[in-house]
């Protein structure tokens, strides 16, 4: 075989492997998914490749490195606890502004470096230090805002597996005004999810960490003139259908 072919023969023979190597990377969404595992998101670190080193990291590099060092709770989060026993400590707890939080008659807890895959093992271990053997429920929570045409708008600590509509549900529903077609999740002022996007995370029961809301964000709810009847039939239909397993801050478990 002449030296050019042979040449050509070795670069197709490695091509499928370079595109399975490119497909096993993660993506953004897949770095930032609040469900995983701390042993996750060391193996999709495992699986970038090493950046050069005179280059910025990629954002994915980033968002992995940054997780596994700081955690995922921010100020504003909230802990849901279940402490058998001891009621206390059976309450929603919010992060202060050091990624903390204060139990009674137990003292500061930092957060920072836990995820929240991780925070019913590190609150277990750390509160052995003061109760024997207890049993412990815990659960992180995101803050998220709920503004428009909702009878309650505000800011609402929910579970990152709570349905897009359960968080609507959370605030009170919809109002009869309500514009179904335009709503739309935002940070930051930035459009996030929206249109047939956001119809579609609806209507297929997505919850928020499926479609990469975070902490901070905010639906939005447009209201007046103009909103059809069958367009707030058909929330009102999803809402509805939710089991009453509903995101409050009491009824988390």
């Amino acid at each position: 075989m002449s030296g050019w072919r042979a040449v050509f023969v070795t670069v197709v023979a490695l091509a499928p492997l370079g595109r399975a190597v490119v497909a096993q990377q993660p993506s953004e969404r897949a770095a930032r998914r609040l469900s995983a595992t701390r042993a996750e998101l060391v193996d999709m670190l495992a699986a970038l490749p090493p950046p050069p080193a005179t280059a910025p990291l990629t954002s994915i590099t980033a968002i992995l490195q940054d997780r596994l060092a700081e955690g995922d709770f921010h100020t504003g989060d909230g802990v849901a606890l279940v402490v058998d026993g001891e009621a206390q400590l059976t309450d929603t707890f919010v992060v202060g502004a050091s990624r903390e939080i204060t139990l009674p008659g137990v003292g500061v807890m930092p957060l920072r470096g836990v995820l929240y895959t991780e925070i019913e093992g590190y609150l277990t271990r750390r509160l052995e230090q003061f109760l024997r053997d207890p049993a412990v429920r815990a659960r992180g929570l995101m803050r998220v805002l709920v503004t428009g045409a909702v009878p309650r708008p505000g800011f609402y600590l929910v579970s990152t597996d709570a349905l897009l509509s359960e968080t609507l549900t959370a605030a009170g529903g919809v109002t009869s005004d309500a514009k179904l077609r335009e709503l739309r999740a935002e940070r930051a002022g930035t459009r996030v999810l929206a249109g047939p996007e956001m119809q579609a995370a609806l209507a297929q029961g997505r919850t928020l960490d499926q479609v990469s809301l975070r902490s901070g964000d905010e639906l939005i709810v447009p209201g007046g003139k103009g909103s059809s009847a069958y367009e707030r039939a058909r929330l009102v239909g999803v809402l509805l259908g939710i089991p009453l397993t509903i995101y409050s801050l009491t009824r988390i478990f």
